[in-house]
């Protein structure tokens, strides 16, 4: 496990809770690698709290999609197959895609009247990002985007579902955002979806966030055919 857990200070109502929230956080962040075993006792240790906690909070992701629990050998950090992440890429996109058309639509009625401005002035700096070659800008500018739109669709449930999502998808989509190319590609694919919002163009708005994450999942594909093809 890498030393980058973050000492945390938490009263004792939220304590599992606020420990459940760091694990999380070194899951999503690569901290904790697909296939670690969770080491309670370094957990424990690493945050300040007892491994009773360390144990609860882990129970507690065990319907998270991050992590497995294997009966009599301990929790795992989750590996997610190819099928699955299709099937994780499927749901993000038919979801992201509603969410878009939805904050097309309130941008045409007025219900969201600053959105498009937002939108543009964080693809400027995601332009930014990508000629000073800050991939780690990028990727948070890019998590930022994202979430904007959820948020502007004015929908909790579809927000739950798709932030959910996202955390079981975001080191691959960290991975493929990683090459100069990819962030080019997604950059002119946030531009397409940016000028269907602020046109309020549901449909338009739509198939352009649908394209935009399949288009993701294609990128991380050629990836994996590269790693494949090197190590021939």
């Amino acid at each position: 496990m890498a030393n980058t857990a973050r000492s945390i200070g938490i009263g004792r109502a939220t304590l599992a809770g606020e420990v459940r929230s760091e694990i999380e956080r070194m899951i999503v962040d690569g901290d904790l690698r697909a296939g670690e075993k969770l080491n309670e006792l370094a957990l424990s240790s690493a945050m300040g709290v007892s491994r009773g906690t360390v144990r609860e909070a882990i129970r507690s992701l065990a319907d998270s999609g991050l992590i497995d629990l294997v009966a009599n050998r301990g929790a795992f950090v989750h590996e997610t197959t190819l099928d699955e992440l299709r099937n994780l890429y499927d749901l993000r996109g038919a979801i992201f895609g509603l969410a878009c058309a939805s904050a097309a639509r309130r941008v045409a009625d007025g219900s969201e009247p600053g959105l498009a401005k937002e939108l543009e002035a964080n693809l400027n700096q995601m332009r930014k990002a990508h000629v000073d070659e800050n991939t780690r800008k990028y990727f948070a500018l890019n998590i930022e985007f994202h979430s904007m739109l959820i948020a502007a669709a004015g929908n909790p449930k579809a927000k739950t579902i798709y932030e959910n999502l996202v955390k079981e998808v975001r080191l691959y989509r960290r991975r493929g955002l990683s090459i100069a190319n990819n962030v080019a590609r997604s950059i002119e694919e946030h531009d397409a979806i940016v000028t269907a919002v602020a046109e309020g163009n549901a449909e338009a708005a739509r198939v352009a966030a649908e394209k935009h994450i399949t288009a993701g999942l294609e990128r991380y594909m050629q990836l994996l055919k590269q790693d494949e093809d090197a190590g021939r």
